[in-house]
């Protein structure tokens, strides 16, 4: 089946659906304003009928065979949550890069599951990216006033996912990438400097704080996909590019998740000297300067 809840957008959603009402097995709902994220998320899942839920974002686009390959995984392994790759693309789905997990069935004990969270190659993979998993659906009704919580969080299926993990729920992850994400669509994140990584910190320290305990073990293992995603050069960008206020609220956190007090320190320092200015400056150069290489290439 297929559910789809439009969320007030601008675009022919509707003229869209009507087109494949007789070849595809369809049930929708278009919102009569923007709800959220979050809670367009839930009217899907409250729609499904089916044992399991995939969430796709308009803009994912499925690999060839991957719904073929999602049902094997679910039939050889019965698993509750089953976790897969993506391959990231431009807007015009040119692949970029592919991150994929650890593949095989997951220790979720406190152990096993801070060894697979250290090993996940990006902020992408720990449920933030709705396209990645595959889920009971009962795992999402079971918790559903908890869940309706994280309402306005714009990452409501991370807590689900983590707080069903730490629950019991059994979790299988597949190393192969079975969605293409497109990127470079604007939203009201990524046209922001900064506000990505803040909106990112807050969310791992709300996990911390309301399902793993503050654990530091915890810290430390979903600190290093964070980092991986938001290097030191990551926050000297969004710094120079007017995003500073963003990382000196997301401080403490930070620090928690292991950034270096002398790198934060030093972005404040450069930013009162009147430096961050020159240094967008070098990047911008930089950056100019391997376009220039790239279309040199391809001519």
């Amino acid at each position: 089946e297929i559910g789809v809840s439009g969320n007030a957008s601008s675009d022919e959603t509707r003229a869209v659906l009507d087109s494949f009402r007789d070849a595809l097995p369809l049930r929708w709902v278009i919102q009569p304003e923007n709800i959220g994220m979050d809670r367009n998320f839930d009217t899907v899942i409250s729609m499904a009928r089916g044992e399991h839920c995939w969430l796709l974002g308009s803009d994912d686009v499925l690999v060839p065979d991957a719904l073929a390959r999602v049902v094997s995984h679910l039939q050889q392994t019965g698993t509750d949550i089953l976790h897969f790759g993506y391959i990231q693309a431009d807007i015009h789905l040119n692949p970029l890069h592919t991150a994929v997990p650890p593949g095989g069935a997951v220790d979720t004990s406190a152990n096993g599951l801070t060894n697979y969270f250290a090993a996940l190659p990006n902020m992408s993979m720990p449920f933030t990216f709705i396209s990645a998993f595959v889920f009971r659906r009962q795992l999402w009704v079971d918790r559903q006033a908890r869940i309706h919580d994280w309402f306005g969080s714009s990452y409501i299926q991370t807590y689900a996912m983590h707080q069903a993990i730490r629950d019991g729920a059994s979790l299988t992850a597949v190393a192969e990438p079975l969605v293409i994400a497109r990127g470079d669509n604007p939203n009201e994140f990524n046209s922001v400097p900064g506000k990505f990584i803040a909106l990112d910190a807050r969310t791992l320290a709300r996990l911390m704080y309301e399902v793993y305990d503050q654990a530091p073990a915890a810290w430390k293992a979903l600190g290093q996909p964070f980092r991986r995603s938001y290097p030191p050069k990551a926050l000297v960008y969004v710094a120079a590019h007017g995003g500073l206020s963003y990382i000196i609220d997301s401080r403490e956190i930070l620090l928690r998740l292991g950034h270096s007090s002398v790198l934060l320190d030093t972005l404040g320092r450069l930013e009162r000297l009147g430096l961050l200015k020159a240094i967008k400056f070098v990047i911008e150069l930089r950056r100019k300067a391997i376009d220039q290489s790239a279309r040199k290439t391809i001519k």
